[in-house]
């Protein structure tokens, strides 16, 4: 179907009593179809459309091949499309299928060392490189009413969470390369929240650990806060932010704006889990970050500074952003293909 032929066809769809020759003709005209009466001839001559009392209307063919046409321009617009053989894990779905919004957050943004990060990985992730270099970002937020898909506001749960998200990538049974995120680290502040997603085995996406967390607010001044509990001591993090929007990163970052970015770092919608010979793939729809560059008055990580990715961790830029609504897809997994070494390419 040409394009002219589907706006012809869309047009008649949002009418239920369907619309006269002329009138349609003149739509079509104003939305820049240069020659609405052959768009209307190639979707009566395909069975499409019908003219009923001088009024015309798509048929049940016409109806059905929209349909198609919003599938596969859905899906060619998909970010994180399924893999031939991927499947949707049997799982609970209140609980897989949420809904929340990003109340406020921070992206820091870290260039660390390939093979030590390689060390934290499970077969078959491994590193996904950007301008020489691995990448960990640490995601500290402010969320809003997570709560099931189709469930009031009312019943959700507010919380912070810290999560260190790895880019990674692995190769699936098939061969083909799919990358996302592996969190090497989270943690939040609501003990139910926790239990919760260390409980789904088949997540394996956060093993959440338990802190005091805070981000408080004072004019531009941002400052956040975590002190895990003793059993996941390693994650102390202090910061203080100047939110004053940047659309130029800082002195000695990589890249040179946020555009340049957003490929490798902003549009990641899968975080990736493995269980025996299937990566988990968990991806979440949600609304654009509309980033912009922050600078750090203070910062310390302990897990950066002291931790398993020290030395040789390097803070990049910092990214602020506020109100961001997103919800989980329902999980999906793919075998992935044999593991050949820590830092297979």
């Amino acid at each position: 179907m040409t394009p002219e032929a589907l706006a012809a066809l869309v047009a008649l769809a949002t009418e239920p009593l369907g619309l006269e020759e002329r009138e349609l003709l003149a739509r079509l005209t104003r939305a820049g179809v240069v020659d609405p009466m052959l768009a209307l001839q190639a979707l009566r001559s395909a069975g499409f459309v019908r003219e009923h009392q001088r009024r015309w209307g798509p048929t049940p063919s016409g109806h059905e091949a929209l349909r198609e046409a919003a599938r596969l321009l859905e899906q060619s617009q998909d970010p994180s499309p399924s893999s031939p053989g991927m499947d949707e894990c049997p799982s609970i779905p209140w609980l897989t299928q949420v809904q929340t919004h990003w109340v406020e957050a921070v992206s820091i943004n870290y260039a660390v060392d390939a093979d030590r990060l390689a060390r934290l990985l499970p077969a078959p992730l491994v590193p996904e490189i950007h301008r020489g270099t691995a990448w960990v970002q640490v995601l500290m937020s402010s969320l809003r009413d997570m709560r099931p898909q189709g469930v009031s506001p009312l019943l959700g749960v507010c919380f912070y969470q810290v999560s260190y998200r790895a880019a990674v990538r692995y190769r699936n049974a098939r061969g083909e390369w799919r990358r996302g995120g592996y969190f090497v680290r989270s943690e939040t502040n609501d003990p139910v929240m926790r239990h919760v997603g260390n409980a789904l085995d088949e997540f394996r996406f956060h093993s959440f650990g338990e802190a005091n967390m805070v981000m408080a607010r004072e004019g531009d001044l941002l400052t956040v806060a975590v002190d895990p509990e003793a059993a996941f001591a390693g994650g102390k993090l202090v910061a203080v932010f100047d939110t004053k929007p940047r659309t130029q990163p800082p002195l000695g970052s990589v890249w040179t704006g946020l555009q340049d970015l957003q490929e490798p770092l902003v549009e990641c919608y899968d975080a990736l889990g493995v269980s025996g010979d299937f990566v988990y793939v968990l991806t979440i729809d949600r609304e654009p970050w509309n980033a912009r560059f922050c600078s750090p008055v203070e910062l310390y990580s302990e897990y950066f500074e002291d931790g398993p990715l020290a030395p040789g961790a390097r803070l990049d830029s910092v990214l602020h952003l506020t109100e961001c609504a997103y919800r989980w897809r329902p999980l999906r997994r793919e075998r992935h293909a044999p593991f050949t070494g820590p830092l297979e390419r």
